[in-house]
């Protein structure tokens, strides 16, 4: 197995994940601090499996005084956010609006100009600007708030509950500070969503104030807490994938109870079979949903609680030249 190759090849499917993540709904989201990020979290990832300082900073390439202040240098930013040029001219047209491209400029004279016009062509097409005129004398406004705030505001907070859940259901029973530790959120906004999800019944706290889940649903169809089942779909592959490699085993078996499986099935239009095939994923949820109806009566009945779980994942990827050729 060359561990180096399937590095390479998993971190460039990564990039092209988060670069889909981060332009989601037409959205920018701020990447400043990714690569920081990364690198905090692979090297503490490291010593939770046992890897020594040392070894860790060989595997950077770094010196072991190197390596303990860039560290601490970044831990040390940890509370100060960055700011693109994305953020910075969106947050100067809302304090100064209506203003014209020529004053915007000026403003970012230091900044590349080019990059400058495509973030305000790119704000405008978004959606988050409004432009009237062209060229320098441009004018441009922010969309109102009343536009899109008030949802924006329950849609980040309904987010929030879907990763609450998610996390509580993957990791309970857990204490508030373990939650806001896992999600990275805002204790206060750790603290909201669990509220609304104890008030509903989606999540149970005990008497010693911890947090559990016994499920963890996003109908198909539902809008909301897409995040959450994105990457609960994520984890389960990747913790699938994790568990097999810590097994030493380089090769399946049609005995593992871990494991995948991918099949690329070539079609043509109208094949005979295309049908069947395409409905693989809608059979496949339909099986799984009735298996766990059934599996969760029978607990029931029996008043045994599980203390065993078995996570299946299920994807499904359609590809057609014929819709490349729409594109074109």
């Amino acid at each position: 197995m060359n561990v180096q190759i399937l590095i390479q090849a998993v971190i460039q499917q990564t990039t092209v994940f988060v670069a889909q993540l981060a332009t989601a709904g037409g959205l920018r989201a701020p990447l400043t601090r990714v690569a920081n990020q990364v690198f905090l979290d692979l090297s503490n990832e490291l010593q939770q499996q046992g890897v020594t300082t040392n070894v860790i900073a060989d595997m950077f390439g770094l010196t072991l005084r190197t390596y303990h202040r860039k560290v601490h240098e970044l831990s040390q930013s940890q509370s100060v956010e960055g700011r693109s040029i994305w953020e910075a001219v969106l947050e100067y047209v809302r304090q100064k609006e209506p203003i014209c491209a020529a004053e915007v400029q000026q403003r970012f004279a230091s900044d590349d100009r080019d990059v400058v016009a495509s973030v305000l062509n790119d704000l405008v097409n978004t959606g988050l600007f409004y432009r009237s005129g062209r060229g320098s004398q441009a004018v441009y406004r922010v969309a109102l708030d009343t536009d899109f705030q008030a949802s924006q505001a329950r849609s980040r907070d309904v987010a929030n509950e879907y990763l609450v859940w998610q996390t509580v259901y993957r990791n309970g029973p857990a204490l508030l500070t373990e939650l806001v530790a896992i999600t990275r959120l805002a204790e206060s906004s750790v603290e909201l969503a669990l509220a609304t999800l104890t008030a509903d019944g989606r999540v149970e706290r005990d008497a010693d104030d911890r947090y559990s889940s016994q499920r963890l649903e996003v109908p198909v169809g539902f809008a909301h807490g897409w995040e959450a089942a994105i990457f609960d779909h994520f984890q389960a592959l990747v913790g699938a994938v994790c568990a097999k490699l810590s097994t030493g085993e380089d090769r399946s078996d049609e005995r593992d109870h871990t494991g995948g499986a991918t099949f690329h099935l070539d079609l043509w239009p109208g094949h005979p079979l295309e049908a069947e095939a395409l409905g693989t994923l809608a059979r496949l949820r339909s099986q799984m949903e009735d298996l766990r109806a059934r599996i969760d009566a029978v607990s029931a009945e029996r008043s045994i609680k599980p203390s065993e779980r078995l996570i299946v994942y299920v994807g499904q990827h359609f590809k057609s030249d014929r819709a490349r050729e729409q594109d074109v």
